[in-house]
């Protein structure tokens, strides 16, 4: 008994290493994906993201490019203090990162970038 519970995990542990040779990265991206932040940041980044009204008018104001908003997504964390998780149809998740802070709506068919904010920001553009 002792013998076959051997062998099976040898061959476990095996095959876990070829997977990680073969496939780098994708075990770990796998175990993160058990990651509240992470599976909504995933779902977050895996549809187009329109912008808002607000959104668009504080870009104008600060003259930036949506790209630096969006690098939020990258290494930023979900706020669920902040979050509106059981809204329907659509969720809102505020999703920060060092000075900025992005609300976005999370829709079945869509993701649209709500509003954002960013520190020392002196634009209005509330409706």
């Amino acid at each position: 008994m002792a013998r076959r519970l051997t062998i099976f995990l040898f061959g476990v542990i095996l095959g876990l290493l070829m997977i990680n040779f073969i496939f780098p990265d994708r075990i770990k991206e796998q175990w993160n994906y058990f990651s509240l932040d992470y599976r909504v940041i995933y779902h977050l980044k895996q549809d187009t993201i329109y912008l808002g009204s607000d959104a668009m008018c504080r870009l104008e104001c600060l003259s930036i490019d949506q790209d630096v908003v969006l690098q939020v997504l990258e290494d930023g964390e979900v706020n669920f203090d902040k979050s509106i998780t059981d809204s329907e149809p659509c969720k809102t998740y505020t999703v920060e990162k060092e000075n900025i802070s992005a609300v976005f709506e999370l829709c079945s068919e869509k993701v649209r970038l709500q509003d954002f904010t960013i520190d020392n920001d002196t634009c209005s553009c509330s409706n």
